[in-house]
């Protein structure tokens, strides 16, 4: 068993994951420096309004990019449809042209609501400049997960790592120390953030072949919505069934809760970063594999990937799980209270990692419909089960609604795949 798992650890997956997962774990660190500069600093109540702000900034980037930055990963990756370095046709530049109109009404839509959402939704006032600093940047933020993802599809896994999950903290972090020490508001901690992604946006920005040509061949918006849209809802409810704690929290509890759950809920997350790392890349590889219908390769590269995701993140929830109040005390002693919340979602974490990589096989294999339909009726089931064990047990209520709808999806999926694929994702079920 020993030697077999050292020839996995030596096999091509292994190869180009490696270094999107070491930048991974740099960019972690990163971001546990960011929460412990806030938490630190700032304390609970103000990182559950920035960690608010974040939640809400990442869902509009989701709902108004309709889809499109998972669309080019799916199509970059085609020989069809990008080769030699460049588009076949005009599907990258018609992305584009939505999203700057999509972005514009987003925009218009944050400056008119955020009175609203502050004080009727999060019934916090001091929200309000908050979401006006989302309203400045959100069209960059729109864009560079438009161009963080067309790099991913080209497979270009470095790069892709460095500009999504490393840079936009390296930036931050400084901006942060700087407006701290000229003793600027607290709102500013999510300007930091938000101001670093803009920055990247535009450098992306110059390495993208945005430029119509003549002889790219047309290819209809509608076939590209088509494509795109039933990509976003299977994100955006991921993304709700993911984010629905820290929402309904926001609106039902305090905002010190609030600060004290994600704080857990990031820890947690520490045992997401190797099927982070190994989704990277896996995903253009099965649209790839797909496209030239071998079906029994995604099936080796999704069981290797399994493998190796469940290798790994076991002993990281065992360190979480044993040496829980120890981590949550660096944040400070108001968040060692979210101790069984950090239990309950590491379990619930690792039952993501003996899935494997569901969600990638059902996106880049035309399935993209079945996945949206499974988030719809997992998020539906979290949504009600956040507002009934909320009201009875609190964050730790908001722990469980999570895991029980996560583990109620990737059970959908492995079930899915099985039929359609006649393989299984679930490590228990490999042969």
């Amino acid at each position: 068993m020993i030697a077999k798992y050292l020839l996995l650890i030596r096999s091509n997956l292994i190869k180009r994951s490696g270094s999107v997962f070491l930048l991974r774990i740099f960019s972690m660190l990163l971001a546990y420096l960011n929460m412990l500069y806030i938490s630190n600093i700032y304390g609970a109540e103000i990182f559950g309004r920035y960690s608010i702000s974040l939640a809400l900034w990442q869902l509009l980037i989701l709902v108004f990019s309709f889809g499109l930055p998972l669309t080019m990963v799916k199509l970059t990756a085609d020989t069809r449809f990008y080769n030699h370095g460049r588009p076949i046709n005009s599907y990258l530049q018609k992305s584009a042209f939505l999203l700057l109109f999509s972005a514009f009404f987003c925009t218009l839509i944050i400056q008119l609501t955020k009175e609203w959402l502050a004080i009727q939704v999060f019934n916090d006032f001091e929200l309000i400049k908050y979401f006006e600093y989302l309203s400045y940047c959100i069209g960059f933020g729109i864009f560079h997960l438009f161009f963080v993802e067309f790099i991913r599809g080209k497979q270009l896994f470095k790069k892709y790592a460095l500009f999504y999950y490393v840079l936009p903290y390296v930036i931050t972090i400084p901006l942060l120390f700087v407006f701290n020490n000229l003793g600027l508001p607290e709102s500013n901690t999510i300007f930091a953030y938000v101001l670093s992604i803009s920055v990247l946006a535009i450098i992306l920005f110059l390495n993208v072949p945005l430029k119509k040509t003549k002889e790219l061949k047309n290819y209809p918006q509608k076939d590209l919505l088509n494509l795109s849209l039933p990509l976003l809802f299977s994100a955006l409810f991921i993304f709700l069934s993911n984010w629905t704690d820290v929402f309904m929290l926001g609106a039902m509890a305090t905002k010190s809760e609030v600060g004290v759950y994600n704080v857990a809920y990031k820890l947690a997350a520490i045992s997401l970063i190797v099927i982070n790392a190994v989704n990277t890349v896996i995903a253009p590889r099965i649209s790839e594999l797909y496209s030239n219908n071998q079906i029994s390769q995604i099936s080796d590269e999704v069981k290797k990937a399994t493998r190796l995701i469940a290798l790994v993140t076991l002993p990281v929830v065992l360190v979480l799980i044993i040496f829980s109040k120890q981590f949550l005390n660096f944040f400070g002693e108001d968040f060692i209270s979210g101790q069984r919340v950090l239990l309950v979602l590491s379990i619930g974490f690792l039952f993501n990692a003996l899935s494997g990589s569901v969600g990638q096989v059902l996106s880049m294999t035309q399935h993209q419909k079945q996945l949206r339909n499974f988030t719809i009726v997992s998020t539906i089931f979290n949504v009600i089960l956040n507002y009934i064990l909320i009201n009875s047990h609190g964050v730790l209520g908001a722990a469980l609604a999570s895991v029980l709808s996560n583990i109620l999806l990737n059970a959908m999926c492995i079930y899915y795949i099985k039929k359609k694929f006649d393989f299984y994702a679930f490590i228990f079920f490999h042969k």
